[in-house]
């Protein structure tokens, strides 16, 4: 049962990581777009087009997997943050200062809290696939793992401000 109650929480976490990375985007839309040009090397005109492909990827991601999509949605999910993680930390390591706006924040430079943050959802991401998932889970019960979700999602987007507080004391 456990097994099955972390399942169900990875899904819910890697689902509303991915509904706020995409709302995220969405609220400082210009400023995303401008940065997968300028921190990311994309031309302007591939930018245009890139920008509203990973809003939509992750929205549908993010609907999928909050209706009850399991297996596949989460293999995706996996790709595309292994993916998109390894693209920021080749920038990360290569470029003096990146923006990637994963959740908004465009004017705030990527920090290593942020590819530990990006880390972190992808072991969840993948840690599914070892977790039992062959049964559902009462609604009780699948209520509650998608509440201490949203928990971990917050702590997790948030990961960068609640290290810097912590490491100012």
């Amino acid at each position: 049962m456990l097994t099955l109650l972390l399942a169900d929480m990875a899904r819910y976490v890697i689902a509303l990581l991915l509904l706020a990375a995409s709302v995220g985007k969405l609220r400082s839309y210009g400023d995303f777009r401008a940065n997968l040009a300028t921190s990311f090397g994309l031309p302007p005109a591939a930018a245009t087009f890139a920008a509203p492909a990973l809003v939509a990827a992750e929205l549908l991601l993010a609907g999928w997997l909050l209706a009850g999509g399991a297996q596949l949605p989460m293999l995706l999910s996996l790709l595309l943050l292994s993916t998109l993680t390894g693209v920021l930390m080749h920038r990360y390591f290569t470029h003096s200062v990146v923006r990637c706006s994963c959740f908004g924040e465009a004017a705030r430079p990527v920090s290593h809290y942020d590819l530990l943050r990006n880390g972190l959802a992808i072991a969840i991401n993948g840690g599914y696939f070892a977790l039992a998932h062959d049964a559902a889970l009462p609604l009780a019960t699948s209520i509650l793992a998608g509440g201490l979700a949203a928990i971990v999602c917050v702590a997790t987007i948030s990961l960068h401000d609640i290290a810097t507080l912590a490491k100012a004391r």
